[in-house]
């Protein structure tokens, strides 16, 4: 993960827009009450179009003829948009036009905003975030928003005051790699913040292993990434300690974790225990799911794991000690569970009562891994996950001691699901007749416990 630590920048060409002539032709104005307004704006960086292209290690950024911009205005009532289309590109010129209602006031103050697709639904301003989310991570189809403010000059069909069309986000050029540093190309990737909310959605049209993302400006902190690469759930995150800069072009190599890798103590991802101690750390628990599950009790936003090792070693725990009553609100007669089974912070039960409890969340001592939950028994849907991102039970069972853990063993685990007052559900690892199943078993009953966290 070292490579996701550091964004290099790297000069980005960007437009710069000023008012330098109006054409006017008084003869063809609208017989709707409405007024033309001609302007031609002038691009500082010698292009032609606004196509962005990469010119070695910068973005080239130029004018189209296909290009529109939102003119945000208000009319003493409302606020409104109106359109402006390109009428002809010279050289570094384009001039561009609309209408205006006769009656609008002159020297009316607007903004321009580029593309007129990123203006708000309100009309005034830019919706950064709209037109970022969702791409296909081409340069040529990168979102590029830029906001200027001017004067609408009635009286002289004209915009004067025409400030610099200011970029509103960073490009991004991003080339995926597995942990081992090999390259992969992903059908899906997304970036998202440390809160969860999702910054951009990359859906190339073909599998890609470079890709350009539009992104706003982002504060210093820590970022998730998330991909599909062989059809397989992939996870990686990033923290660096300055903000980016709208205006700029970055590029980084970004590693991604999935299935089977670890957890360093340390909270970075690892191919596997020896490269954790390499790293100077410890491996804590193997990532066994990806993805976002915030319709659960207890959310999380990333994914889950397992320890290395059983929480109660060799030895069998019961569920609780004294039986009889429901612990939680949830319970079911069946083992087909629903979200809302998650009990993943359940330190309510962390008593020599709760004996399953107890030891899911103390793991042998071992502290959770930093920028993670907490550890704790995981519930009958969270174990249905773990499995069906495994490929199966014995995929998970047998998984751990190849990334340098132990593996589960060909016995019931306990779960935090209950089936009643006496009964809580438990998963039968077994590969021989009756197993890989759930049992419902009595509370009271010694099965083993794999501590489990979220991230």
């Amino acid at each position: 993960m070292k490579t996701t630590k550091i964004f290099i920048m790297v000069a980005l060409a960007l437009m710069t827009a000023a008012c330098n002539k109006v054409d006017i032709d008084l003869n063809q104005q609208p017989a709707n009450d409405e007024i033309i307004i001609t302007a031609t704006i002038d691009s500082n960086d010698g292009a032609t179009t606004r196509a962005l292209s990469i010119d070695g290690s910068n973005i080239a950024s130029t004018w189209e003829a296909s290009d529109q911009f939102a003119i945000l205005f208000n009319d003493d009532s409302n606020d409104v948009k109106r359109v402006a289309s390109v009428d002809k590109i010279d050289g570094t010129t384009v001039t561009i036009t609309f209408t205006i209602p006769s009656s609008l006031a002159s020297n009316t103050p607007c903004q321009i905003v580029y593309p007129a697709s990123a203006a708000n639904a309100a009309n005034t301003g830019a919706d950064v975030a709209t037109a970022l989310a969702t791409q296909d991570g081409t340069i040529g189809n990168c979102p590029e928003v830029r906001v200027g403010t001017a004067t609408i000059d009635k009286d002289n069909h004209n915009l004067t005051s025409v400030t610099k069309l200011a970029a509103q986000n960073t490009i991004f050029k991003f080339t995926v790699q597995d942990l081992s540093a090999a390259d992969k190309t992903a059908t899906e990737f997304k970036v998202s913040d440390g809160s969860g909310n999702v910054l951009a959605t990359v859906t190339p049209a073909s599998a890609a292993g470079t890709l350009y993302v539009g992104l706003p400006e982002m504060a210093a902190g820590t970022y998730w990434f998330t991909a599909t690469i062989d059809d397989k759930a992939y996870v990686a995150k990033a923290t660096t300690a300055a903000a980016t800069t709208a205006g700029k072009y970055y590029q980084t190599t970004i590693k991604m974790a999935t299935f089977g890798n670890v957890i360093g103590a340390n909270g970075k991802f690892y191919v596997n225990a020896a490269a954790a101690t390499s790293a100077s750390t410890t491996a804590s628990a193997m990532i066994t799911y990806i993805g976002d599950e915030t319709a659960e009790a207890s959310p999380y936003t990333h994914g889950l794991a397992l320890a290395m090792s059983d929480a109660n070693g060799e030895s069998n725990c019961a569920w609780t000690t004294s039986s009889g009553s429901t612990v939680h609100t949830y319970t079911t007669s069946s083992s087909t569970f629903t979200r809302e089974s998650s009990l993943q912070y359940n330190a309510t039960q962390d008593t020599d009562t709760y004996p399953a409890f107890k030891f899911a969340i103390a793991n042998n001592g071992t502290a959770a891994p930093i920028g993670c939950s907490a550890w704790f028994l995981a519930s009958g849907y969270q174990w249905e996950q773990m499995i069906s991102a495994a490929g199966g039970y014995a995929a998970l069972r047998d998984g751990f001691s190849g990334v340098g853990g132990t593996n589960m063993q060909s016995v019931n685990y306990w779960s935090s699901t209950e089936e009643s007052g006496y009964y809580a559900w438990t998963y039968y690892f077994f590969s021989g007749f009756g197993g890989g199943k759930w049992a419902r078993c009595s509370k009271v009953d010694g099965y083993y416990v794999r501590s489990a966290l979220a991230f």
